[in-house]
């Protein structure tokens, strides 16, 4: 199994879960794993203020040395499948396509499980000789696992991908009853708790969060309070900031200018038992992402659990979990839309519990973590079985 596992909680995001919970889930079932996890790095520091879709120079490090540890698994393990996260980064497919190379010349079942949504860019953005490694690599691998059908496209350069790409939509990885939930409600006297929890970076719609805050307290006079839990991150297709640092002194900024000092407090990351108390706090989750590596974020199922309702953007993979009986879609970069809705609700309050209720239930029925691991062990025992 090559795949980045949460030991390292520094990198820890959406694909590191899935790859956890999948690594957890085989040895409870007493299915020997060996793992070569490309989520620790030799030196963490190094990765403190890594820039998302840009060349990092200590990834290159770190994927060397693991070079050396898969070709000792791989001799180790004579005749064992191999499962792979892949990357959509020039770095991460050399990375790829060691691997995967390595693991057919001493003919291993190849099964590939790609998170996200942009390897079409990636693919389109590289010169014609890149193209052609990356298509022939990815030809030798028995079976690619994407997140919806809505990503299945982006393999289409391969002429087989209508039967080697499969949609397996994800599940919560989370250890969470969600028969123990019940629906939340709202109530006039208390006030309103909208949750922000992933990467604070611009395509994933934070700042917008914090402009609708703003309007809701200060124009609409609403007793609302907001948390963001994540780390600022660079991105390569930001515009507003030019680095992090200027992101979170902004930010800090913003809320001071605007006297939201008391109504919104930043978190630089939430896990176990904490990131469960605050989902248990909070009336809202807001993601209005358009963020271009977006696939189908693990937070918003956790948020659906809980009874959280999402506010959201229709993008990518996010209408397979959310519809208009749980949750709201919003346009990007829009907050006055984002302050609209949850107005809506604080005026409507049984319409609100409604829909929290239908979020317990759509996950119960389609999102649990034994679903997805049985979804995807399946499919892995299909390629083993096939000649």
């Amino acid at each position: 199994m090559v795949g980045a596992t949460t030991q390292n909680n520094k990198l820890v995001n959406g694909q590191s879960m899935m790859f956890q919970l999948f690594v957890d889930q085989l040895q409870e079932r007493g299915i020997k794993t060996v793992i070569v996890d490309f989520g620790k790095s030799l030196n963490p520091q190094l990765h403190k203020n890594r820039v998302s879709g840009k060349f990092d120079f200590s990834k290159l490090i770190d994927n060397f040395f693991l070079i050396f540890r898969f070709v000792f698994v791989i001799l180790s393990n004579p005749k064992t499948p191999l499962y792979i996260n892949t990357s959509q980064s020039k770095v991460g497919f050399v990375r790829d396509y060691i691997f995967i190379n390595f693991a057919k010349l001493f003919k291993r079942k190849i099964i590939v499980h790609q998170f996200g949504a942009n390897y079409t860019k990636f693919y389109n953005s590289q010169s014609l000789g890149n193209q052609l490694n990356i298509k022939n690599t990815l030809k030798k691998t028995d079976s690619i696992i994407v997140e919806g059908d809505f990503t299945k496209e982006q393999f289409s350069f391969l002429p087989d991908y209508q039967s080697k790409v499969v949609s397996v939509t994800n599940g919560l990885p989370e250890k969470i009853d969600g028969h123990e939930m019940s629906p939340k409600k709202l109530i006039s006297t208390e006030p309103v708790e909208l949750f922000y929890l992933s990467n604070l970076i611009e395509g994933k719609g934070y700042w917008d969060v914090l402009e609708a805050v703003d309007i809701l307290v200060n124009k609409d006079k609403r007793n609302v309070n907001a948390v963001f839990a994540g780390r600022f991150l660079e991105d390569a297709e930001d515009r507003r900031f030019s680095s992090s640092a200027e992101a979170r002194e902004k930010f800090d900024t913003f809320v001071e200018q605007n006297n939201l000092q008391d109504r919104v407090k930043y978190v630089e990351g939430l896990y176990g038992a904490e990131k469960s108390k605050a989902f248990q706090k909070a009336h809202f989750f807001l993601l209005p992402t358009y963020y271009i590596n977006e696939g189908q974020p693990v937070s918003v199922l956790e948020a659906l659990v809980y009874g959280c309702v999402p506010v959201v953007t229709p993008y990518r993979l996010i209408p397979d979990m959310v519809n208009p009986q749980n949750g709201f879609f919003v346009n990007p970069q829009s907050p006055p839309e984002i302050a609209k809705v949850i107005s809506s609700m604080i005026d409507n309050p049984d319409d609100y519990q409604a829909r929290s209720a239908a979020g317990i239930n759509d996950y119960k029925a389609n999102f649990t973590a034994e679903k997805y691991v049985e979804r995807v062990l399946d499919l892995i025992n299909t390629v083993i079985a096939e000649k």
